[in-house]
């Protein structure tokens, strides 16, 4: 007890030193105890925050702040220690500091004691921290998904466009056309859904919907969003700031801007989208019903979204129609292939017919569906549907373009028109305009067919060196339900390809018809007139087995038919006596037939602009009496390759039409050929000379004159001519001699064998920009020929 008095008091005084560091050993236990209690208060007020930022991320478009994941970090890091600590706790049986004299775990019980302390202190900071807001808009991600469905055969067209996005620097802007339900919209989900995997370098992937009525507005708001441009911001600003400042975003970004449905050039800079270019790497895919829109775009690359092949539109067809259905009658898959080659590979009606066989299962409903699709499309369920979509094609057509556009749907499906044939009946049935002048329709009607080849509503081919367009099956039955009113007058337009639509019951709608076609060798024979034909205008009748029209069968059109077109039908041997009572017609077209003689009542056609009588198969003679033409006023007069029997009499008749502008003749009688030359510079389209063994020379007057200069000149033919020895151009006073003189001439044959150069001393071909050849075989020219420059500074002695 001596002892305990100066221990006491040495205690003492080392607790006054340091009674802090001491109350670290001392209230060890009870700081540990109040530290896990805090720890788990702690906890909770992070659960609570943490379910609050997902309930908001859930609600909106959002994420934590970054003070929250700061503090969600803090916490993490906090209790991890605490954990610790209270396992250090655990190990120690009890704390005694006081129990001996200094014991030897002091040390550990100071360092654990502080710590306990800072983490108290830690925790309090923690508990007491407030936050503004828990959640703040995130930043929108590179791609947005689009939902779409599963795409049948657009991996090649796709993957084309994928390598011009990733490895074609050169390319910026890529155009992708197609008639309208191709499938453009699910190829352009096909590259953003490719974008959202791909490990590409872009920062952000814009979709834009454009559609027929472009709303530049929406399209920038698109833009902005996408950004992450705040709404309170945009709101405040002008055009041109909006325009500026999308600009400037997007130009410290590499972008790709997907833009769907595009009807007519997109100025993007007045959008504020930079043009993409090498230094940037950004692109712009947009799709088009329209190959001229890809051009005004100025797309680096171009490519057409092309129809299914059968096996691909099968496979879109059956995922639509669903395998249970394909699979529950031995007869409905062959069913099903016949109706899939109705819809001619576009993806809109295969599924839109598809999901309406969805569920049928007996072979009479599919049977039914087939029919209806070949004869009345529109009424099978979601076709009419189809026809709205593809209607819009239509409907941003000019006036003009629509009705030639509509007029195609008189020729069979899978038809093969020929383009200069269109262009003709277009003309004839005054559809490009009221001018006499055949030249400048014809132009305007290429223009027209341009047009509607580049909006995709008609594919174009060549066959055996001729141009040819046709439409595509599911757009002609559109065609064909916007000219039957949408389907509320049927008979409107017939076209008839089988000869029982010739029965009384099928040619009473006549009646209602405006236009009326005959086509195929499945008809042989029309056995009866049709019943009051008041509203027909139009009446083609060609490639037929048809020998003769029955008495009587254009007594109920002579006041209202227009147009009648009998060509190609070769077994017609006389001319229908009715056609000279149709007072109205303006377009006769009996090329490729038998007839052999125009009667003279003919001249009672006093409103003819346009007569046919072209063979260029073979050689026929046509007789025309002297006087059966003298009353036309014809635009037109065309007898390629017919031997006219009073040919002098024609040419002389024809040479006092003022209106007459396009002329195709054959002549055999040297004043005739000199006439050609002489007077009929004006108007000649094609001139084919033969058998004039008394025409030694020709003497062509070039003009500068508008009714001159043979400027429609463009096949020329030379057959047999024997004594024909010069061809001599004369030019006016002061006109210049290099002045065209056949600008359009394209064709032009002699025969070799009539040793026509045989005393040609110098030959001088110039300015004739159209000249492919001039004869088909090795022509004599005499020893020392000399043959002059084809432009100035160029001779070549043979």
């Amino acid at each position: 007890m001596e002892l305990a008095g100066p221990l006491l008091e040495t205690v003492k005084g080392l607790w006054g030193l340091a009674s802090k560091p001491v109350g670290y050993i001392y209230n060890l236990k009870v700081n540990v105890r109040l530290l896990d209690e805090k720890n788990k208060a702690l906890k909770s007020i992070s659960g609570d925050v943490k379910t609050k930022v997902e309930r908001e991320e859930v609600e909106a478009h959002v994420g934590p702040t970054k003070q929250v994941e700061d503090w969600f970090g803090r916490v993490q890091k906090f209790s991890g220690e605490v954990d610790q600590i209270l396992r250090e706790a655990r190990e120690r049986d009890e704390i005694k500091c006081l129990s001996r004299w200094l014991p030897r775990n002091c040390r550990s019980s100071y360092k654990l004691g502080k710590r306990v302390d800072q983490l108290l202190n830690e925790v309090r900071q923690l508990q007491n921290e407030k936050f503004r807001d828990v959640t703040s808009p995130l930043p929108p991600p590179s791609v947005l998904k689009k939902p779409m469905d599963n795409a049948v055969g657009l991996e090649i067209s796709l993957n084309k466009v994928l390598k011009c996005l990733m490895d074609e620097k050169q390319v910026g802007v890529i155009g992708l056309y197609g008639t309208g339900g191709v499938g453009k919209t699910t190829l352009m989900k096909r590259i953003n859904e490719e974008l959202s995997h791909a490990n590409h370098k872009f920062n952000v992937v814009i979709w834009v919907v454009v559609s027929r009525q472009v709303n530049e507005d929406s399209i920038q708001d698109t833009i902005r969003k996408r950004l992450n441009i705040k709404d309170q911001s945009w709101g405040g600003w002008s055009q041109d700031e909006m325009i500026n400042y999308l600009w400037e975003r997007l130009t410290d970004k590499k972008f790709v801007l997907l833009i769907d449905d595009v009807w007519a050039r997109l100025d993007l800079s007045k959008i504020g989208v930079p043009r993409p270019s090498l230094e940037n790497g950004s692109k712009v895919v947009f799709t088009t019903r329209s190959m001229q829109v890809c051009d005004q775009m100025q797309a680096d690359k171009t490519f057409k979204v092309q129809c299914l092949k059968f096996k691909e539109a099968l496979e879109l067809f059956e995922n639509n129609v669903g395998k249970s259905t394909i699979d529950s009658h031995p007869d409905i898959l062959e069913l099903a292939k016949d109706i899939v080659r109705e819809c001619k590979g576009l993806p809109l009606a295969l599924i839109t017919v598809g999901r309406a066989m969805a569920g049928r299962k007996k072979p009479s409903e599919w049977r039914n569906a087939l029919g209806t699709l070949k004869n009345n499309p529109y009424k099978l369920s979601g076709m009419e549907e189809v026809y709205h979509i593809l209607e819009f094609s239509y409907i941003s057509l000019d006036e003009s373009t629509g009705l030639c556009f509509l007029y195609c749907c008189l020729f069979p499906e899978d038809y093969h028109i020929k383009t200069h044939d269109l262009i003709e009946l277009w003309i004839g049935e005054r559809l490009l305009g009221d001018t006499n002048d055949v030249h400048i329709m014809r132009d305007k009607g290429e223009y027209i067919l341009g047009s509607l080849k580049m909006a995709c509503l008609l594919e174009s081919g060549h066959y055996r060196g001729e141009e040819y367009v046709k439409m595509h099956d599911v757009i002609r039955d559109m065609t064909i339900w916007i000219t039957h009113d949408h389907g509320q007058r049927e008979n409107k337009l017939l076209v008839i390809e089988r000869e029982e639509d010739l029965s009384t019951e099928m040619i009473s709608k006549w009646g209602e018809a405006e236009k009326v076609s005959l086509w195929e060798k499945r008809i042989r024979t029309i056995n009866q007139a049709p019943p009051e034909c008041s509203r027909l205008k139009t009446l083609i009748v060609r490639e037929t087995e048809v020998t003769e029209v029955p008495t009587g069968f254009f007594e109920s059109m002579t006041a209202c038919l227009v147009v009648l077109d009998l060509s190609n039908n070769d077994n017609i041997k006389s001319f229908p006596e009715g056609i000279c009572n149709l007072i109205s017609l303006r377009y006769l077209n009996l090329s490729n037939t038998r007839i052999s003689e125009m009667p003279k009542e003919i001249k009672n056609l006093t409103r003819l602009r346009w007569l046919l009588l072209n063979h260029p198969y073979y050689t026929r003679n046509v007789l025309i009496f002297r006087g059966s033409i003298a009353s036309f006023s014809l635009n037109v007069f065309s007898s390629w390759d017919w031997v006219l029997e009073k040919e002098e009499e024609v040419v002389e008749e024809l040479g006092r039409m003022q209106g007459l502008n396009d002329l195709s003749i054959n002549v055999q009688k040297s004043s005739s050929a000199l006439k050609i030359f002489q007077s009929y510079q004006r108007c000649i389209r094609r001139a084919s000379i033969m058998y004039c063994e008394d025409l030694t020379y020709i003497p062509i007057s070039h003009s500068l004159e508008g009714s001159g200069n043979f400027s429609h000149l463009e096949v020329l033919f030379l057959h047999d001519c024997h004594m024909l020895v010069k061809m001599e151009i004369t030019y006016g006073k002061g006109q210049a001699i290099n002045c065209y003189c056949f600008p359009n001439l394209v064709e032009v044959s002699e025969l070799a064998a009539s040793r026509l150069f045989s005393r040609l001393k110098y030959l001088k071909l110039r300015t004739l920009p159209n000249l492919r050849s001039i004869c088909d075989h090795a022509l004599f020219f005499p020893q020392g020929v000399r043959v002059g420059p084809s432009h100035p500074g160029h001779s070549r002695q043979s």
